[in-house]
């Protein structure tokens, strides 16, 4: 059965030895194809694999791909969106939750398109401790270098006027509810 805009959905992640380390419950299905599946955040309530429960501070899109080696969440803040790219499998949605597998890496890309790299030690100390196979570790780096580029040239989904258009698309279908 296929999902429908407004269906809520968990979503959980996954460490590359199987063991589920943060779930997020009742995110909103906005879109799906075959291709993506795009959700909406809106204080959705996240456990962390300790049992930490804290909520979303702002509302956010997220992005997830059939075929590409990352997700993007993008967050609205005070100062203008900001975008947080987790290197993860390309997604599965099996019973109601969208899964996938991080694989630390992240790319914190901020209002004006500068970015850091973030969790290379992590990365690392896993890839060693979790014996990443050859092919992931080129598939999270080649993935590193497609969103340099998708920063650097402006593509989808790092285009602000992009992520308005899709929350102000959002808000409509939610108020007519």
């Amino acid at each position: 059965m296929k999902s429908k805009t407004g269906d809520l959905v968990f979503v959980h992640a996954y460490k590359h030895n199987g063991k589920l380390y943060r779930s997020w419950e009742k995110v909103s299905i906005f879109e799906e194809t075959e291709n993506y599946i795009i959700l909406i955040n809106e204080e959705v309530l996240i456990t962390e694999v300790t049992g930490r429960k804290w909520k979303t501070n702002e509302p956010a899109i997220w992005f997830f791909f059939k075929e590409d080696w990352y997700n993007i969440i993008c967050m609205f803040k005070e100062r203008g969106i900001n975008y947080y790219c987790n290197l993860a499998s390309p997604y599965i949605f099996e019973e109601g939750t969208v899964k996938y597998i991080d694989y630390d890496l992240d790319f914190k890309v901020f209002n004006d398109f500068s970015y850091k790299i973030l969790d290379l030690k992590e990365f690392n100390r896993n890839r060693i401790t979790w014996n990443y196979s050859r092919d992931i570790i080129e598939k999270v780096w080649k993935s590193v270098d497609e969103i340099k580029e998708k920063i650097k040239t402006k593509q989808k989904p790092f285009v602000h006027e992009y992520v308005n258009d899709i929350w102000n698309k959002y808000l409509e279908l939610k108020n007519k509810d």
